[in-house]
């Protein structure tokens, strides 16, 4: 399974934001809050297990629906 480029674009804002302190609370707090969902990305011939944000499957579920 992979991660989804948003969820490493988010993770890394994350790093940066809350990294680098002796006392790594913060970090691990914000870490454990991001929420995931498997995403099944079905391709021509692969289906293909993705690890995606679950604010952004929502968003496209809820777009999709209009």
């Amino acid at each position: 399974m992979k991660l989804h480029a948003s969820v490493v674009t988010k993770l890394l804002q994350i790093y940066t934001n809350f990294g680098g302190f002796s006392d790594e609370r913060r970090l691990r707090e914000h870490l454990e809050a991001v929420d995931l969902t498997v995403y099944e990305r079905k391709t021509t011939q692969e289906q293909e297990m993705l690890l995606v944000l679950t604010e952004d499957y929502v968003k496209q579920l809820s777009g999709n629906k209009q």
